[in-house]
């Protein structure tokens, strides 16, 4: 049974790091803009030239990207009360405070709770630190699957709307996966919208055009139709970030075990941190609406 229990989490890790990496790799996190090239009629002619151009412009942004920020997230999980979150990234992992719970504030005593919890976080970041190192590891892994996005579908211009470039694309019968989360690729459809003059990501739309088998199904597998959303955009100060996303996926696990992926999470309010913000520091922020820039500038 507990050899059981491992083989369904690893499939949930498959089905996350294949859906929600995959989706979330293609508008990765954290990442400022470079200075934008001028949009050429070459560029949209050439789709697949475009793509190339915004994966290569991400995935650089990406790695020079040091900035910190805190906002706020609304997530729904299937079969969970609706959650309304701050969130505040320091140089030592992810601080989250909840407020709300199904748009109902907390009350004086949950409040606490959270309070507590947070300050027992910043005293033992030990919790932190794993979970920052665990999402390092997956962000080279993401990483790496966004570097095959070029060579893994073909593309098609659909429309332009100014700076707005939408994309068609279908998997690439030539493409040859190498990784289990690489699979996906060969069964997915859907829509890419790119900014052509700052050459990034601006949303993808998915939609799962057959069943994903693992291990030929031995462990496990996605539904046909399974969907998602992902839209980024410019926050602040050249920064693009995570504004929405919307999963909806279903499986097995070991044939009998039903996997249900149901997920959406919209992000606003980003407010810049100062760089090397401490886990103090974004505690007093979360807890106190304490100016984290304040705290900063003199010393504490």
């Amino acid at each position: 049974m507990r050899l059981m229990r491992c083989e369904i989490q690893n499939f949930r890790f498959v089905l996350f790091t294949t859906i929600l990496t995959i989706v979330s790799v293609c508008l990765p996190l954290g990442v400022s803009a470079q200075v934008p090239p001028s949009i050429s009629s070459l560029s949209i002619e050439n789709p697949d030239a475009l793509v190339r151009e915004v994966i290569h412009n991400e995935m650089e942004a990406h790695l020079s990207d040091q900035s910190l920020w805190c906002y706020r997230e609304q997530r729904q999980e299937e079969s969970k009360p609706a959650k309304t979150l701050q969130v505040c990234q320091t140089k030592d992992g992810e601080l989250e405070r909840l407020v709300a719970l199904d748009g109902r504030e907390l009350s004086a005593l949950q409040a606490q709770a959270e309070d507590e919890r947070i300050q027992k976080l910043v005293s033992n970041p030990e919790q932190l630190r794993a979970k920052q190192k665990k999402e390092r590891e997956d962000g080279e892994q993401a990483r790496k699957l966004l570097a095959t996005l070029p060579d893994a579908f073909l593309f098609q211009c659909d429309r332009q709307s100014g700076n707005l470039v939408t994309l068609r694309f279908r998997p690439n019968p030539a493409f040859r996966p190498s990784t289990r989360s690489a699979q996906v690729f060969h069964h997915m459809e859907g829509t890419l919208v790119v900014d052509a003059e700052q050459k990034r990501l601006v949303e993808i739309n998915g939609r799962l055009t057959s069943e994903v088998k693992f291990l030929g199904g031995l462990l496990g597998h996605l539904d046909k139709d399974g969907t998602f959303c992902v839209k980024q955009q410019n926050v602040g100060e050249g920064h693009w970030d995570l504004r929405f996303m919307s999963v909806q996926m279903s499986g097995k696990a070991l044939f009998f075990k039903t996997i249900t992926v149901l997920e959406t999470k919209s992000l606003l309010d980003y407010k810049p941190l100062p760089r090397g913000a401490t886990l103090q520091q974004a505690a007093d922020f979360l807890i106190r609406d304490f100016d984290v820039r304040a705290a900063s500038s003199s010393g504490k």
